[in-house]
């Protein structure tokens, strides 16, 4: 019987990619039956039967699935330590080597938008002493939801309860109870939806800086790769690539980016190198 039932699992992810086009199957197993455990006990299904039947009849449950298959897990300045070493390591290199003096950043799985408008801020106050300079962020994720928080840009106390009180007054207007991301950071960030397991539009390229971090530790080893490779093919020949503290560089991947950071796990494109010389169409 349980041989019987685990055989409803795939076809619970299949009828998610059917109805939401979320491949469960790029992501790790346990990752995923944690998840899909969360609204089983919330259904009350007590099988994988039982809750492939309820998604069958309920169509909009794989939109509470979905929910919980992506991740949502933000904060602003998540492990500060990062943004002071973005401050003092990465982004003197970034103006040195940056195109016509504009800087291009890829904030990927951006959730609710506290990591790009973290940025924005780190970037407004740098760029203060080095006229000419702009810069303009790219934020993504693949959940609707979390992307028009983003771009609201309004936030609870909670939210920047661990700020200090000059970087909320330079960060926010308060507007009641809500903290607003000031326009001349948000005027900088661009959100839009995408699947970073997906196709990639042809204007993705020149990076100087991708962000994604705490996201790549979800994913089978062959997306990971995959991601590294097309990460590697839009970052600007300088470029760098930064990762969760946990995440780290495997296979393939070390022969192309070279670490400048092993404890704020930055990596940086090795000189002359590309993805398409390196990887295999994954």
């Amino acid at each position: 019987m349980i041989l019987e039932d685990e055989a409803y699992f795939p076809k619970i992810l299949e009828l998610v990619l059917k109805i939401k086009g979320f491949n469960g199957l790029n992501y790790k197993v346990n990752y995923v039956k944690r998840r899909v455990a969360v609204r089983m006990r919330a259904t009350h299904a007590g099988t994988y039967r039982d809750y492939f039947h309820f998604i069958t009849q309920n169509p909009e449950e794989a939109t509470h699935l979905l929910d919980r298959l992506t991740i949502h897990v933000t904060e602003f300045f998540r492990d500060a330590d990062i943004y002071a070493a973005l401050q003092e390591k990465v982004i003197p290199e970034v103006l040195r080597t940056a195109a016509d003096k504009k800087i291009k950043i890829w904030s990927a799985a951006c959730s609710t938008g506290e990591e790009p408008y973290s940025l924005a801020f780190l970037l407004n106050e740098g760029l203060k002493d080095h006229p000419g300079f702009s810069f303009e962020i790219l934020a993504t994720d693949l959940d609707e939801q979390s992307l028009r928080t983003a771009r609201l840009g309004e936030y609870s106390s909670e939210s920047v309860g661990k700020l200090s009180k000059k970087v909320i007054g330079k960060m926010f207007r308060v507007e009641g109870t809500k903290f607003k991301i000031q326009p001349e950071l948000q005027k900088n960030v661009r959100f839009f939806q995408h699947d970073l397991l997906g196709a990639w539009p042809p204007d993705f390229r020149g990076f100087d800086l991708i962000l994604c971090r705490n996201f790549l530790i979800y994913l089978t080893a062959p997306q990971q790769q995959k991601l590294y490779t097309n990460f590697s093919r839009v970052l600007s020949l300088d470029g760098f690539l930064v990762l969760g503290l946990t995440e780290t560089l495997l296979g393939p991947a070390r022969e192309i980016y070279r670490c400048v950071d092993i404890r704020s796990r930055f990596y940086r494109l090795a000189p002359g190198q590309n993805g398409a010389s390196v990887f295999s169409e994954a």
